[in-house]
């Protein structure tokens, strides 16, 4: 009898245990951030703190018609995740939208039961599709910030970032991806705060970024309808190509551990870029800007450690030499430099942005002028093309 008292009283305090520790709260973790937006689409990621059902409400501002928007893969719609990328296409060009998040906590995911939770319904958020029609723009362009958020932010203030039209990350905005939390506190929460739920930004690998176990599940983070990390964006009349660099290093160097395959990526990305610029696309463009982690300018010797630019300088310089390209913006060196044109192999000008710079394109009336601002607001360039 005694045993069987104690045991109760052990159930019983457990159970008061637990019932005394507090439950996980249900929010949106982190984002709503907008990727890939174009005149006809755009795709809304956030992450939600629980696993969840969720989806995207959506109309065309000053309208009641709403839109429910699901990410759905061969008939089933996502349930019981925390990661959540929704796609909405069927858009109109150039039109103001506003969107929201729905989601429904789930409790429990059996075969024939179903158990909900709390539900979120967060604020409205608005952001604009691409015109085709519109002319230049303001861009910014960062790069080597690795995991400095509030070096971010001192840079994006220095630029006047409420007035730019495009966000460009060029590359090792991490080290590396050492959690699920990293890129959010690196980058991705900071951009929110500030604008991302509006206004999108475009991710280019870094080699950093190609580090870690959890270098392979990076695509996800910023979902592009290609499937691939590298490609092309239209906005109005400015034509962007973002190169993906890959490694530094030959595939072959020990610390790879015979992980990589980045001489063969960057030929499979040369064979692309060689048809993207002869797209009809790419040649109405009045201007063209590559982004590239690597600067392409004949300056880096050839050895061990510069392996991956001379690959990737070797397979596409000779294409975007020959393509009418007007301005390169790079990083990596985590040193500024100028590279003018035709001073060093390159046809277009190159900007090497350090790992305290960042760089301001104001683009109108056939010229690009480029500003490049250090985080002490010192001003590094200040040149038009």
């Amino acid at each position: 009898m005694k045993k069987l008292y104690l045991a109760l009283a052990f159930i019983s305090s457990a159970l008061t245990s637990l019932m005394a520790q507090p439950q996980a709260l249900f929010t949106v973790s982190h984002g709503p951030y907008l990727q890939e937006v174009t005149p006809q689409g755009a795709t809304f990621v956030f992450t939600t703190s629980l696993p969840s059902f969720s989806y995207i409400e959506l109309k065309e501002e000053g309208s009641e018609d709403i839109r429910q928007c699901y990410h759905a893969e061969h008939g089933l719609r996502d349930a019981n995740t925390t990661f959540h990328s929704v796609r909405a296409e069927g858009l109109r060009p150039g039109t103001v939208y506003n969107y929201r998040i729905r989601s429904k906590e789930m409790r429990d995911f059996q075969p024939y039961k179903v158990a909900f939770g709390d539900s979120i319904v967060s604020q409205w958020y608005t952001f604009r599709t691409v015109d085709p029609e519109s002319k230049g723009g303001s861009l910014f362009v960062v790069s080597d910030v690795h995991n400095n958020s509030s070096q971010l932010e001192t840079l994006l203030n220095l630029c006047d970032y409420k007035t730019c039209d495009a966000f460009l990350y060029a590359g090792d905005m991490m080290s590396y991806m050492e959690n699920d939390e990293t890129p959010f506190q690196a980058f991705i929460d900071t951009s929110v705060r500030l604008f991302a739920s509006s206004i999108p930004f475009d991710m280019v690998r870094g080699n950093h970024e190609t580090r870690g176990k959890l270098a392979r599940s990076y695509p996800g983070l910023f979902p592009k309808s290609s499937g691939k990390i590298y490609g092309s964006r239209r906005i109005g009349d400015i034509m962007i190509v973002m190169l993906d660099c890959g490694e530094d290093k030959p595939d072959n160097v020990p610390v790879y551990a015979g992980l990589t395959d980045f001489d063969a990526y960057r030929t499979e990305q040369a064979e692309w870029l060689a048809q993207l610029v002869e797209t009809e696309e790419f040649k109405t463009a009045r201007y063209r800007i590559v982004i590239s982690h690597f600067p392409m300018a004949n300056v880096f010797p050839d050895e061990e450690l510069n392996h991956g630019i001379n690959d990737l300088k070797a397979k596409m310089l000779p294409i975007l030499n020959k393509a009418g390209i007007d301005l390169m913006v790079s990083g990596h060196t985590h040193r500024f430099a100028f590279h003018e044109k035709d001073k060093a192999g390159n046809a277009f000008p190159v900007i090497v942005g350090s790992n305290r710079s960042a760089t301001r394109l104001d683009i109108s009336d056939g010229k690009i002028k480029a500003k490049v601002i250090d985080n002490a607001g010192n001003v590094l360039l200040d040149t038009t093309f």
